[in-house]
C-alpha cells in the first residue's frame, strides 16, 4: 500500500534508507502495526518527560517513542553532518533538498511528534497534514502561528468567548521544547549513531526559537502583511 508520506534518504555512498509512514484515516494519526513490541528505551518510564501528564499505569509505552522505535530502521543512521540527498514525497507531490542527516531527521522527528497521540505535541496534528520538509525558522513560525490562529477562529464559532491570540501558543511551545530536552535522554547510547541525538536539539533549538522570539518575529513578518494589503484608502 502506498505510504502517505516517504521519506528517502540518499548517502554519499548510494545507500539508501526508506522510512514509510502510514496514516490512521480518521485521527490522522500514525499507523502502527498492534503487535509490534517496542524496544524498552520506548517504555515511558525510561527517561520519561518531566512535564509528561500520562500514567505508567495505562500507558506502558511513550507514545512518541513507540512510533519513533517502528519507523526508524535498524542500520545506524550516520554521523549528523553526513550529507544526505532528501526525498519526500507525499500523495500530492515531492520535495527534493540536499541537507544533512540530522536536518532531515529533525524534520522526520517533528512529524512523527505531531502523529503521536502525546498531548503535548497534539495540537500540531493538522500542520502534520500538510507537512512541509525540512522548513526553516520563519517558515514553521509563519505555518505555526497561522494554524493556531485558525483552529482558535473556529473554535471561538462554538464558544465566542475563546480569546483569538496567540498566548496559548506560547504555552503550547514551551512544553514542547520541554519536551525536546527530556527526549535527548532516549537516543543517548554509548554505541548508536549521534544523528537522532543532534536531530532532536536541533528540533528543540528551533522550537525555543519559534517560542523565545515570536513577537520579536511577528513583528519582522507585519511589514511584510502591511505591504501586501496596500496603500490605506
Amino acid at each position: 500500500m502506498q505510504p502517505d508520506i516517504h521519506y528517502q534518504l540518499t548517502d554519499t555512498d548510494g545507500q539508501v534508507t526508506h522510512i514509510k509512514l502510514h496514516q490512521e484515516p480518521e485521527s490522522h494519526g500514525l499507523a502502527v502495526d498492534p503487535d509490534f513490541v517496542p524496544p524498552d528505551w520506548a517504555l515511558l518510564e525510561h527517561c520519561q518527560c518531566s512535564h509528561c501528564p500520562l500514567s505508567r499505569d495505562e500507558h506502558r509505552y511513550c507514545p512518541i517513542a513507540r512510533n519513533l522505535a517502528w519507523l526508524l530502521p535498524e542500520q545506524q543512521l550516520g554521523h549528523s553532518f553526513d550529507p544526505i540527498h532528501l526525498r519526500v514525497a507525499t500523495r500530492e507531490r515531492e520535495y527534493l533538498l540536499d541537507t544533512t542527516a540530522q536536518r532531515a531527521l529533525s524534520s522526520l522527528f517533528g512529524l512523527v511528534c505531531a502523529l503521536s497521540d502525546c498531548p503535548h505535541t497534539r495540537f500540531l496534528r493538522p500542520m502534520a497534514l500538510f507537512h512541509l520538509p525540512v522548513s526553516t525558522e520563519t517558515e514553521t513560525l509563519t505555518r505555526a502561528a497561522g494554524f493556531f490562529l485558525l483552529q482558535r477562529y473556529l473554535a471561538k464559532r462554538d464558544n465566542p468567548e475563546l480569546p483569538l491570540n496567540l498566548e496559548d501558543m506560547d504555552r503550547a511551545y514551551r512544553n514542547l521544547g520541554e519536551l525536546n530536552r527530556c527526549f535527548v535522554r532516549r537516543f543517548r547510547h554509548p554505541d548508536g549513531s549521534d544523528a537522532p541525538i543532534n536531530a532532536m536539539i536541533l528540533l528543540h533549538v528551533l522550537t525555543k526559537e519559534v517560542n523565545g522570539e515570536l513577537h520579536e518575529q511577528l513583528d519582522d513578518l507585519a511589514g511584510l502583511f502591511r505591504q501586501a494589503a496596500g496603500p490605506a484608502p
